[in-house]
This record gives structure tokens, C-alpha cells and sequence, in this order.
């Protein structure tokens, strides 16, 4: 059974890849006061994305970025060139690589996918980012509300929009029902949105 395949997408242009808190738009952080796992990390990504899953975009960081560089020892650093053998690999990196391999994505393909398993997709990959051989979180679309999220090693997610639109407000009502603290915002609106 596939867990992604290739999709055609093109990133926001107001997000600033350079820095991404100077994007053209807001954020805000979520984080849980008990710490989350991949498996917490995976039921709070069920609980506020349930309802977009089947229209995620996911994309590596950046624009024109290779899948098979989302893990830091894909970088051979003696050769100064990147391996995307399993060979002397992390075991969070080579289930990566191995994810790729048997869904046809290339190491050096730049543009995004769909999940098509999430329960299979979601502990290859956030077990890379809490295990810290993922530098940077993966970047998850969701076209309707104009929003992207990520997860961050710290077991928390950041969450950027370019408007504040009615999904965007049932997402942050969602995080306080889930009793998450949302900090870091850029917008007033959803700290005193009840």
C-alpha cells in the first residue's frame, strides 16, 4: 500500500522562506503543557487537521528542496555530497529513505505530495524530526484556508495564514478545546476569539 504520491502544487507566495516569521502573512505556535510524542503528536495532527487531511499539500522546506535531504546524515560531510543509501544511516532517517523508495519519490524530487496513509506516514516522519535527525519539519498545506503548519522537535506545532478566515478560527478553537497554549501569535484576533 502507497503512503504518498506525487501532486501537483505551488507553494504560497507569502510565505518567506528566508525567514519565515517575515512572510506576508500571521503565525502562531501550539504547544502542549504535558509534552507530546509522535503518537500525542499524531492524535492533536488528527484533532485539528481531521477535516483537511484529504487535501493536505506536503512540501520539504523551502522552495526546490529535495525529499531526500529532509534528514541531516543524507549529508556525507568527508565526500561533500549527499547518500541516499541506507547504508550507515539513523534508523528514523533509512525508514525515510525506504518510505521514498517504495512510493517512487525520488530523493532529488522538489516538488510535493499527498498522503495517502497518514498512520503510516506520520510516525516515519515525526519520528525524524523528535529524534533530531530531521533539521527542519516538513511543511503541510492546506489550500482552503490558505494556511501551512509544521511540526517542530519540541513537540509543538507552528502555524502560518495569510488571512484570518472562518477555518482558521475553527482550527485555534479546536487547539483550546485540546487545552494547547498558543503562543507567538502575530494576531490579537485568535487570543481573544473565544
Amino acid at each position: 500500500m502507497h503512503i504518498i504520491e506525487k501532486t501537483p502544487f505551488v507553494a504560497f507566495s507569502w510565505l518567506n522562506f528566508d525567514s519565515l516569521p517575515n512572510s506576508d502573512g500571521y503565525r502562531f505556535e501550539l504547544y502542549s503543557k504535558h509534552g507530546l510524542g509522535i503518537d500525542e503528536l499524531a492524535l492533536m495532527f488528527y484533532s485539528l487537521f481531521h477535516d483537511f487531511k484529504d487535501e493536505i499539500r506536503i512540501g520539504q522546506f523551502g522552495i526546490n528542496s529535495n525529499w531526500g535531504d529532509y534528514c541531516i546524515d543524507t549529508w556525507d560531510i568527508v565526500n561533500e555530497k549527499y547518500d541516499y543509501t541506507i547504508d550507515n544511516k539513523s534508523l528514523s532517517t533509512s525508514d525515510y529513505l525506504n518510505m521514498l523508495s517504495q512510493n517512487k519519490i525520488e530523493p532529488e524530487y522538489t516538488g510535493f505530495c499527498k498522503c495517502l496513509n497518514w498512520d503510516k506516514f506520520l510516525p516515519i516522519t515525526l519520528r525524524c524530526i523528535l529524534d533530531h535527525t530531521a533539521p527542519y519539519g516538513l511543511l503541510f498545506y492546506i489550500p482552503r484556508c490558505n494556511l501551512v503548519f509544521y511540526f517542530h522537535h519540541t513537540g509543538s506545532f507552528g502555524v502560518y495564514y495569510k488571512e484570518l478566515n472562518d477555518e482558521v478560527r475553527r482550527i485555534v478553537e479546536k487547539a483550546k478545546l485540546e487545552k494547547l497554549e498558543i503562543a507567538n501569535s502575530s494576531d490579537d484576533r485568535i487570543i481573544k476569539s473565544s
